[in-house]
């Protein structure tokens, strides 16, 4: 029997994981998960499904013994307000979905904490870990022994190389680079097709071939 996802956030990063998720039950008899609807604040449909609360309502829909929850909410350059507002939800450990694409690769020594999102055609070499709600969008890549924290989101087509460090509630976005043994802070973005050689320290966004300091992200 299925069980129940709300997914906490819009139609961006929302609605990529009911994509996944229905076309992980259409495509591949995967009926492990079924979306029941959105968290949203400020909406009252999302992408097809029911808005069921705001996310001051998480603590009364978690008393409902069937629902799991997907943490979607990923502001890019307001990385702060992102785990502000992930803190103040609080959502349990044990009520987390993980949620993987069946044409995603995950090595068998890979660790996926709870919550974490991987999309189609993504791959996560051996002896990495994708760290709890974080989201791997389709077609990104993380080498081996790599670690990425809570909270981070690597967009579609990016490539975190071996033995790096991505730091809580991070980005590499879209089609950037991250050679080996570079270290990304917290709250720290890759741009978008940045090749990044050297580190990017916290609360940095870095840009450009090769990646340089552009401004800090927004602190409010």
């Amino acid at each position: 029997m299925s069980k129940k996802v709300l997914i906490i956030g819009g139609e961006g990063n929302g609605g990529i994981v009911a994509a996944c998720i229905e076309d992980n039950r259409r495509r591949f008899n995967d009926d492990e998960w079924e979306v029941a609807g959105f968290i949203n604040d400020y909406e009252k449909n999302v992408a097809g499904y029911p808005v069921l609360g705001g996310t001051n309502d998480v603590n009364v829909l978690l008393e409902n013994p069937e629902y799991y929850f997907v943490w979607a909410i990923h502001m890019i350059g307001r990385n702060i307000l992102t785990e502000k507002v992930f803190r103040r939800v609080n959502l349990p450990k044990d009520r987390l979905a993980t949620v993987i694409h069946k044409s995603a690769f995950v090595a068998h020594d890979a660790i996926i904490e709870p919550g974490a999102f991987i999309m189609s055609n993504a791959y996560i070499s051996s002896r990495s870990v994708l760290g709890s709600c974080s989201l791997m969008m389709a077609n990104s890549l993380v080498g081996h022994d790599t670690k990425i924290a809570p909270l981070c989101h690597l967009s579609m087509g990016s490539t975190t190389g071996s033995y790096v460090s991505v730091g809580l509630c991070s980005d590499v976005t879209v089609g950037a680079q991250v050679l080996e043994k570079r270290k990304i802070g917290n709250f720290a973005v890759a741009g978008a097709g940045s090749l990044v050689t050297r580190d990017i320290p916290n609360y940095e966004i870095h840009v450009g071939i090769p990646a340089k300091f552009f401004k800090r992200v927004r602190e409010d």
